[in-house]
């Protein structure tokens, strides 16, 4: 079997939002993500790589190493249920302190799924995102 040969060990996100300005307030302004880059992408370049059936708007945020791509698409897809769906359904923040992270979101008014939860290893708390993405954050035990 042939493995990827990878340039970078990590995946970039894209996420189709339904509604740009609440999925880039919550990435950016709640989470505290920073914006690194803009990016217009034509009808012509989105439909010949199969990227969107249209053109789209694209910011950049930097999560650690990683980017997550949200699309600003004219006449985006509705949202998701915010049920158990195919697709992506959730991606994980490894961090330092979960019950103050936990804390200081609350004050910005993010929702938490649950209260942090003891697992075998780690201590985790999920909250929804817009578009019904569950965000997992992880404080792993030593």
């Amino acid at each position: 079997m042939t493995m990827l040969k990878m340039t970078r060990p990590i995946v970039d996100i894209a996420i189709t939002c339904s509604n740009f300005n609440e999925s880039l307030r919550f990435y950016h302004e709640l989470l505290g993500f920073e914006i690194v880059m803009a990016v217009d992408t034509s009808d012509e370049l989105a439909e010949a790589i199969g990227l969107a059936p249209r053109g789209f708007h694209q910011i950049r945020l930097k999560a650690g190493n990683t980017l997550i791509k949200l699309m600003d698409i004219k006449s985006p897809p509705p949202p998701a249920n915010h049920g158990f769906d195919t697709g992506l359904g959730w991606f994980t923040i490894l961090i330092e302190n979960i019950a103050e992270t936990v804390d200081e979101l609350k004050e910005k008014g993010v929702e938490f799924v649950s209260e942090p939860v003891d697992a075998p290893e780690a201590v985790v708390a999920c909250v929804k995102a817009p578009d019904g993405i569950l965000i997992e954050f992880v404080q792993l035990k030593k």
